[in-house]
């Protein structure tokens, strides 16, 4: 097993007990922590996914129909409207109810803001803890990226360029998803963490490399590259093409 084929498998299935995979693992240090931070990342996103269906969700569905029934109907039946417009009146208010509930429930859910300078120092050690994956070329669909992506609420409305790595990544406890892109003047290294909201963009760099962390509609997102000057384009690109969806 080469290892390309090895990081396919251990993004798939971390928990993979055939011979050959288990001996790939043992053969480096780089390999355990790659096996052993997606089985990590399995486990936050069960515990994560584990979340309770809303009260009356099927009566909701049904009341929604119920409403598209009644307003199709309406158009043929005049006889009845002013029954119908009371029916009319109660139903819109149990919607409003209904959609005021789950506009205010993400809300309770929305991580408080944290700390961008200690954010930043978790980036550039997470860079060069996971120097790994600057080394593979994976030639990444958008499609793979929008299945990650999902499982944050995220997906790509249009492509981000040449993908070479794409895995999850651990930054300060939160997992998040980590790509490489590999451009004309070089490789930039992409972290998108859901889970991390900053209020305002953090400078990243040392004697090696340059980069950003700044604030996205949900989290925030880092940019790390040797080659400063496609920090402001890829940014865009990715501020042009992420959309989250929940």
């Amino acid at each position: 097993m080469d290892d390309l084929e090895f990081r396919k498998r251990a993004i798939i299935d971390p928990h993979d007990q055939t011979a050959e995979f288990l001996e790939k693992t043992r053969q480096s240090n780089n390999n355990q922590k790659l096996v052993e931070q997606q089985r990590h990342f399995d486990q936050q996103l069960s515990e994560t996914l584990r979340i309770n269906t809303p009260d009356n969700l099927a009566e909701r569905i049904i009341l929604n129909q119920q409403l598209a029934e009644h307003k199709a109907s309406h158009q043929h039946n005049r006889q009845k409207t002013r029954q119908r417009k009371w029916f009319m009146g109660s139903i819109a208010a149990s919607i409003f109810a209904i959609t005021l509930s789950f506009i205010l429930w993400p809300a309770l859910w929305t991580p408080a803001t944290i700390d961008g300078n200690q954010l930043a120092e978790q980036v550039l050690s997470h860079y060069y803890q996971d120097t790994h994956a600057l080394n593979v070329d994976m030639n990444v669909a958008k499609n793979n990226i929008d299945t990650m992506l999902a499982s944050y609420g995220g997906k790509l409305n249009d492509p981000i360029g040449q993908v070479a790595f794409l895995g999850h990544c651990i930054v300060g406890g939160h997992t998040g998803v980590h790509l490489v892109l590999n451009t004309p003047q070089g490789q930039v290294t992409v972290l998108i963490l859901p889970t991390q909201p900053i209020n305002h963009t953090y400078p990243l760099h040392d004697q090696q490399i340059s980069g950003i962390v700044y604030p996205s509609k949900k989290g925030s997102i880092a940019i790390l590259t040797e080659h400063a000057e496609v920090i402001s384009s890829t940014r865009q690109r990715l501020d042009s093409s992420l959309n989250w969806i929940i």
